[in-house]
């Protein structure tokens, strides 16, 4: 829900995650939002994210464990949020599991976590932390840029706002939230509509039906224009819907994308979706609603 009042940062201490720190301490501090650092401390245990259960080693150490990992939270939160108090939260059990458990109970709005941007083989063989939260959870997610460290920004506050509005879908409340995240850092926006073409085979022709969606998908982007309180360039283009937004987001110099989660939360999501490969190959941040 918008504006951002309760954020939730799991912290692991990777360098992935210390280089997200400076978006988390500005999205903490300019809507004035609770803060909590989670930390998962039990790499002994099994999780299995399809079945909702975990099964974990029995330590008698648990308890001391807990004790030491909250004292270096504590510790890293006074070095990283000097003057901001977040909420530390520490507990065992796989990280999927107790960061879950946290953003559902506590009510949170958002999480700010990064990614690895694994493939999709690599993923399923691995299982990815991102992936599982972006599709499991019901909050807004935001993930940090990570394809090359040396590309990522650290600059904020945000300046221009890419909004993704997906053909043939309800794309109101993402337009909403872009349009309010534009005006509360004063940037620019900017509303894309990717097409990906139907099929492959060259001998099939989509005819009519693809100047329909082209039609509906330019009538959808105007209609969502209208509806702002604030002025947005429009654009549509055409390919495969991960790589068109990368590359827009590069020509306009993208500081947020802002994109929808449609149906990404079925049982399959996790490879019918295209939201993970947005995630992954996107140059700047996104923020998934």
């Amino acid at each position: 829900m918008f504006p951002y009042r309760r954020i939730v940062f799991p912290v692991d201490f990777s360098p992935a995650n210390i280089a997200i720190i400076p978006f988390v301490k500005e999205m903490t501090e300019r809507f004035q939002a609770n803060l909590q650092l989670v930390r998962a401390c039990a790499p002994e245990v099994f999780y299995a994210a399809e079945f909702g259960w975990q099964i974990a080693a029995a330590s008698p150490t648990a308890q001391d464990l807990v004790q030491a990992e909250t004292e270096r939270l504590e510790a890293f939160a006074a070095e990283r949020f000097p003057g901001l108090s977040p909420e530390i939260i520490c507990r065992t059990g796989h990280a999927v599991g107790v960061i879950e458990d946290v953003v559902r109970h506590n009510g949170a709005d958002l999480i700010m976590l990064p990614t690895h941007g694994r493939g999709l083989f690599r993923r399923l063989l691995l299982g990815s932390i991102t992936a599982r939260l972006i599709h499991d959870l019901s909050c807004s997610v935001w993930t940090g840029c990570h394809i090359d460290p040396t590309l990522q920004r650290t600059h904020v506050p945000y300046q221009r706002i890419l909004c993704a509005v997906e053909p043939g879908m309800e794309n109101a409340h993402v337009v909403k939230a872009a349009e309010r995240m534009a005006v509360s850092y004063g940037a620019s926006l900017a509303l894309i509509s990717a097409l990906e073409w139907p099929t492959s085979d060259p001998a099939v022709d989509p005819g009519n039906y693809w100047d329909r969606i082209r039609a509906n998908a330019e009538t959808d982007l105007a209609t969502y224009s209208r509806s702002l309180s604030i002025q947005a360039t429009t654009h549509l283009v055409f390919g495969p819907i991960a790589q068109v937004l990368r590359d827009a987001a590069v020509q306009q110099t993208a500081d947020l994308l802002i994109v929808g989660r449609g149906e990404s939360q079925s049982p399959l999501s996790g490879v019918l979706s295209n939201l993970y490969a947005i995630v992954r190959e996107s140059p700047c941040p996104v923020l998934s609603v």
